[in-house]
């Protein structure tokens, strides 16, 4: 798998012990938000989706919602962004690229001309479905 950015794997993944790491950060009085950020920043996309799925199956909340409820402002879309698959992600900007008046040609070009031709039609497909995160 080819990665984009700086972030790879990390090599001592565990998802089950990210997500009680994650939940710990979240209980109780406030909330450890630099904990937050060390941990999902330092896990691959791939990696953190499947501390979403183990978060859900431990304690049966979606992991994105909860941290909207300990977070907010910028650090909230940092954090809902890092928790989005890539392909919603570059659907959704898109989306927002070329809705309303005028087009934003930057976010357009630095998609559709840095992804594969296969990653394009899987953009297409989850745009086609019109399932677009709003809080990005």
């Amino acid at each position: 798998m080819a990665y984009r950015g700086s972030v790879r794997p990390f090599t001592k993944f565990n998802a089950k012990q990210d997500a009680e790491l994650l939940h710990k950060a979240m209980k109780g009085m406030g909330t450890d938000e630099d904990a937050i950020l060390m941990l999902l920043a330092a896990r691959s996309n791939d990696q953190r989706q499947q501390i979403k799925a183990e978060y859900k199956k431990a304690y049966g909340k979606d992991l994105v919602s909860a941290l909207k409820s300990e977070i907010g402002g910028l650090f909230e879309c940092l954090i809902v962004a890092l928790m989005t698959p890539p392909i919603l992600y570059d659907a959704t900007q898109l989306h927002k690229a070329i809705k309303g008046a005028g087009t934003n040609d930057e976010v357009l070009i630095e998609i559709l001309a840095s992804r594969t031709g296969e990653q394009i039609k899987e953009i297409a497909k989850v745009y086609k479905k019109g399932e677009f995160y709003t809080q990005l």
